[in-house]
């Protein structure tokens, strides 16, 4: 199959489903007076992302010590205001199910990134004018064309950074399109936000030529982030170089990303324990 924006559409929407129905539940979420049992309503559509919403409802992220199999019970005791980070975790993983042989990465290496990403994302973006939450689901679902190029691979395998220590660039050449593009067509088909989708397709290069991007250039840093506690991906660690002028884009310090460091760690930690 073709690479074509159609074929990335409905591998997308195979791969996902659950990616679609987070997008919708933050217009839902949009709504102030929607009831809790909508919300309840458009997550049991989709009876796998039910199953990790009531898992990850239990862990202790979510500082609850009781277990519950019932997904009403769940939503109703994380509230409103934290369902769409569970339901964003819980989409991830979902995802996050086979290891992606075309880079050799091992599934548990794909959520560990995102939710590191994730986590470092928010925390810069409350130091900016940026969405916080926008942030925080920008860096959950930066990696999902990895996903959909791995499922069209067709044998080809990502020979390494000795040999191309871009993997966009090995991407671009060996499928004509690169990972983030992907991303960025099924971020846009699903109608996520265009702060997210910006942060998303120029998170490589925020500096651009078309002009500086400062949702970008924070999930640029977070990744950076990430890849200080060791959980970057191959190919990736030239473009997270922590420079001057993404600093002063961001507003933020070499301190500052240290700090982000150890609490995106620690959220890291209490989350992959909890779901363990």
């Amino acid at each position: 199959m073709a690479l074509t924006r159609e074929s990335i559409v409905i591998l997308g929407n195979k791969l996902a489903p659950a990616t679609a129905t987070f997008s919708r539940l933050r217009v839902l979420l949009l709504n102030p007076d929607v009831e809790l049992q909508e919300v309840i309503s458009l997550i049991r559509l989709d009876q796998a992302l039910t199953f990790h919403v009531v898992r990850m409802s239990n862990s202790l992220l979510f500082g609850m010590r009781e277990r519950t199999e019932s997904l009403d019970v769940a939503v109703g005791r994380v509230g409103l205001s934290e369902v769409f980070r569970l339901v964003g975790l819980a989409a991830t993983q979902q995802v996050c199910q086979r290891d992606l042989l075309t880079y050799r990465l091992p599934a548990s290496r794909i959520w560990e990134n995102a939710v590191a990403t994730a986590a470092a994302a928010e925390l810069l973006a409350k130091r900016t004018s940026c969405d916080p939450g926008l942030a925080y689901t920008a860096g959950l679902l930066r990696t999902i064309g990895r996903v959909i190029l791995d499922g069209a691979a067709f044998g080809r395998l990502y020979p390494g950074e000795s040999e191309w220590p871009s993997v966009a660039e090995w991407e671009k050449k060996t499928f004509g399109i690169t990972s983030s593009e992907v991303t960025t067509i099924l971020l846009n088909h699903w109608r996520f936000p265009a702060e997210l989708v910006d942060a998303v397709s120029g998170h490589y290069e925020p500096l651009g030529v078309n002009g500086s991007n400062l949702s970008a250039c924070v999930l640029n840093l977070a990744c950076g982030v990430a890849a200080r506690f060791g959980l970057d991906l191959p190919g990736e660690e030239g473009d997270w170089v922590c420079t001057p002028a993404k600093l002063t884009l961001a507003d933020v310090t070499e301190a500052d990303l240290e700090e982000c460091a150890t609490r995106a760690r620690a959220h890291y930690v209490l989350l992959c324990s909890s779901v363990a």
